[in-house]
């Protein structure tokens, strides 16, 4: 079931923890029983605000899946036409899902700008909770500018919430230079301002610092990613024992966690649902199944294959129930290892770089490459890296952003270049005429 969200970012200024599904009446104001006052209305406008990150067009589901079935990882196999659009390359600007994805995106984005507004106003607050909130939320606002411009380039980038539809529609068009300037400020600022003590399920200094990795690598601004992917690592993050552990139903905790998004069987996600087959009993509808391309360049020795890929029948199966409720990772420190990996790759740190990635390949039951033996030039290497990625985080949303960022989309997709960007949700243009289309589209 696909609900109807209303243009200009969804005007998102409900903060209430609630489910998004359900929330479906338009929304222009702050209700005053939802106002941030005080500490208690703050904490739960926080809440509101990973609740935002639950939603099935985010993190829930929609927006992952979109950039694996876009690319080569994933292929529409139920009956969402919108899907199959997406698997054939040719979204157009009215798509639905897409529109929602969008929308989804800047709820979170403005009611993390409504705590940045709010809290710092806040008199009862302590002076170590405030910090906190305010680093949870520039986070959670420079996960969300990250997560847009990845897939549809330049974007609008308000950074004050929205108060009614007048302001809403005086948007304009951000370059992307700008917007990761912004990126870069917001996360620099939360590592400051957070500590690492807290639930996985919420932002924190060790989330930070691994999203700025992932944003220095994405710009090509390789010293620093490599850098900073060395900051990650001494706060004390380790591969988890086992692949498997990663995707139990009820959230296992694992040395590799660094920012989950909650889920329950009341706050449900979609992967496992979505990808699942009803076949065997296994409770799922199968919108997306694997693709062919990323079954056959698999080893399949490699523990990953087994875990990710059904065969009998066909279908991901990477998370194993149909409810929903497993904790959906945002950022691992196995995508940390495989960024610094890369980052050394670029700067011609060949040996290093192998060894790196071997971390993950031995997780894997893969032998061990040897320099010289089955990588020798720095291409070699970056190809290596790069299929352990695609191996690594297959259907977790990475692979159609890796492909772009490499230079890489046109060829392995087959797509004019135009199409290395969503298109802008047309009716988002249509209220704000400041938001410019991607051109093609």
């Amino acid at each position: 079931m696909r609900l109807a969200l209303i243009p200009v970012f969804g005007l998102a200024l409900a903060l209430a923890g609630c489910n998004d599904l359900l929330d479906t009446n338009p929304v222009n104001q702050v209700p005053t029983d939802q106002a941030i006052t005080d500490a208690a209305s703050a904490r739960v406008a926080l809440a509101g605000a990973y609740d935002g990150l639950q939603s099935l067009s985010f993190y829930g589901g929609d927006y992952v899946f979109f950039n694996d079935l876009y690319a080569d990882n994933a292929d529409a196999a139920g009956t969402f036409n919108d899907f199959y659009d997406a698997g054939n390359r040719l979204i157009l600007a009215d798509n639905f899902t897409m529109t929602a994805d969008w929308e989804a995106i800047y709820n979170a984005i403005n009611r993390a700008n409504n705590l940045l507004e709010k809290v710092p106003a806040i008199a009862d607050l302590d002076d170590t909770e405030k910090r906190q909130i305010l680093g949870e939320a520039l986070t959670l606002r420079a996960l969300g500018y990250h997560d847009l411009i990845r897939v549809w380039g330049n974007v609008p980038m308000p950074l004050t919430p929205a108060k009614d539809l007048e302001e809403a529609s005086k948007v304009v068009t951000v370059d992307k230079v700008t917007i990761y300037a912004q990126i870069e400020a917001d996360l620099k600022s939360a590592d400051t301002l957070m500590t690492n003590d807290g639930p996985t399920t919420h932002a924190s200094q060790g989330a930070a610092e691994a999203l700025l990795a992932r944003v220095y690598l994405y710009e090509g601004k390789y010293p620093e990613a490599d850098a900073q992917a060395d900051l990650v690592t001494a706060q004390g993050y380790t591969l988890a024992p086992a692949f498997s552990d990663l995707f139990t139903p009820d959230g296992k905790v694992t040395p590799e966690d660094i920012f989950k998004v909650k889920f329950s069987a009341v706050d449900y996600n979609d992967f496992g649902y979505y990808y699942l087959s009803s076949k065997q009993r296994h409770g799922g509808r199968h919108e997306l199944a694997p693709s062919d391309d990323l079954v056959a360049s698999f080893d399949t020795t490699d523990i990953r294959f087994d875990w990710s890929i059904g065969l009998d029948p066909f279908e991901g199966r990477k998370w194993r129930t149909s409810a929903g409720a497993e904790e959906i990772h945002v950022i691992r420190y196995a995508e940390v290892l495989l960024i610094k990996a890369e980052a050394q790759a670029r700067q011609n740190l060949l040996a290093q770089a192998v060894g790196t990635y071997n971390i993950i390949r031995e997780r894997a039951g893969l032998a061990d490459h040897v320099l010289g033996v089955d990588v020798t030039t720095q291409a070699d290497v970056l190809a290596a890296v790069e299929l352990e990625r695609r191996h690594e985080l297959c259907f977790e949303g990475d692979r159609f952003p890796d492909l772009v960022r490499l230079g890489q989309a046109e060829t392995v997709l087959g797509i004019l270049t135009f199409r290395t960007v969503f298109p802008i949700p047309q009716r988002e243009i249509d209220v704000a005429p400041g938001i410019t289309q991607n051109p093609g589209y």
